[in-house]
């Protein structure tokens, strides 16, 4: 799919970006922004003193870089104040570096491996042939709400033993926590982000204490139970890292994925030939889903603190110690140092070393979930339809470190 083409202006306009306030079109189409800095000021100076980076390969090699830091502590306890909100985002491995961050991740390892992720091919297969008679039934409707939307928190749900009657309240406290993350927030936006949390933890409170109870418990059975059994067996996960693990894992496990799918689903509906490509018989999900991931990239932006002199081996200058970094993985997508045509989505390329799922230790725990749902739920809705066609317009939420499509409305045949 062509990009828009959009010409924005040269170095003035891109050394005036500022990522705190960004304008008003970037949430429907930030790729040509992405485009003028990594042209005109790829090393950007935010309005707060942060450094962003927008080329593939400074952006890579920070990522890599084993000094860097993702401890935020001290910067989001100027953000958000103390209280739960800070509680979560400081407590939770997203946010923690080696050895504590290794040490959490450890405990729930085993739930995301290739083997036990294969393990869920079956419930998803039934979830998103259920999703797709219920679409089918009322021939208008929201592909986010109604089907993007309801195949992850099915499976996210299903994996902690909470009921998916819940879905809706899950999402709106989880979202509440996420949109605190981007970078310009509203008091109350943060108010509401740790009223989310308090009322979050409160939820899940009943099913760890369950889990807890049982006298001979099975690990297997739910991710809950797998972390108070590792605990229970001498596994370093407190209470609390705990309960903020189930917060991290049930908002990651469904959020970045509905906008996968459905931003993908959106980027063929004017494409015929991409539609053909993907009714046809001898399609490669694996490696469209590749693809959509980085031409999506859900999770748009990143960070790090250096601890030391960066000299960026692109030749692009020099970031001093102690500053906070924002990646921009969704501009190294889109890197034409990298990826051909990079603004076109291209279903068989290859290769594709896109960075949408992150990069180094933080490499992101759910990938081979994302994958699995991705791939059964694009082609199974394009394949289920021979007319689909948008029903209204397409509105994306006002975020800057995530891309979240609020609204798909479409008719089918």
């Amino acid at each position: 799919m062509a990009g828009t083409g959009i010409s924005l202006g040269g170095p003035e306009q891109a050394k005036s970006f500022d990522l705190f306030s960004v304008p008003s079109d970037y949430f429907k189409n930030p790729a040509p922004y992405f485009r003028l800095l990594r042209d005109h000021d790829p090393v950007h100076m935010n309005s707060d003193g942060s450094v962003l980076l927008t080329q593939y390969q400074d952006t890579k090699q920070v990522w890599r870089d084993l000094s860097g830091l993702v401890d935020k502590s001290e910067m989001f306890r100027k953000k958000f104040g103390e209280g739960p909100l800070l509680e979560h985002h400081t407590t939770t491995m997203l946010f923690r570096d080696p050895p504590d961050h290794d040490r959490m991740r450890a405990v729930v390892n085993p739930f995301f491996t290739q083997a036990s992720i294969a393990s869920l091919s079956g419930f998803v297969k039934d979830t998103v042939d259920g999703l797709l008679g219920d679409v089918a039934d009322l021939g208008e409707f929201d592909f986010v709400k109604d089907f993007a939307f309801r195949l992850p928190i099915a499976v996210i749900c299903h994996l902690f033993g909470v009921p998916q009657s819940d879905a809706l309240k899950l999402q709106d406290m989880g979202r509440k926590i996420l949109m605190a993350l981007n970078p310009a927030v509203s008091d109350e936006m943060i108010a509401e982000g740790h009223q989310a949390t308090k009322d979050f933890m409160e939820y899940l409170v009943p099913y760890v204490e369950a889990a807890k109870s049982e006298q001979d418990i099975d690990p297997t059975k739910d991710l809950i139970r797998s972390m108070v059994s590792a605990q229970r067996n001498g596994g370093q996960i407190s209470d609390a890292e705990m309960y903020h693990m189930c917060i991290l894992v049930l908002n990651g496990g469904h959020e970045t994925t509905t906008n996968l799918i459905a931003q993908s689903v959106n980027a063929t509906l004017d494409n015929a030939d991409l539609l053909a490509q993907i009714r046809g018989d001898d399609f490669d999900i694996p490696t469209a889903v590749e693809e959509f991931s980085r031409y999506v990239s859900p999770l748009q932006l990143q960070g790090r603190r250096t601890t030391r002199e960066i000299v960026l081996a692109s030749g692009n200058g020099v970031i001093p110690a102690g500053v906070e970094v924002v990646l921009c993985q969704a501009s190294a997508n889109r890197d034409d140092r990298v990826f051909e045509d990079p603004d076109s989505l291209r279903l068989d390329r290859k290769p594709n070393s896109h960075v949408s799922f992150g990069a180094g230790v933080h490499v992101c725990l759910g990938r081979p979930l994302a994958r699995l749902e991705a791939s059964v739920a694009i082609p199974a809705f394009l394949r289920r339809f021979k007319k689909i066609e948008r029903n209204g317009p397409v509105e994306f939420a006002e975020s800057v470190r995530f891309r979240v499509m609020k609204s798909l409305p479409v008719r089918v045949s």
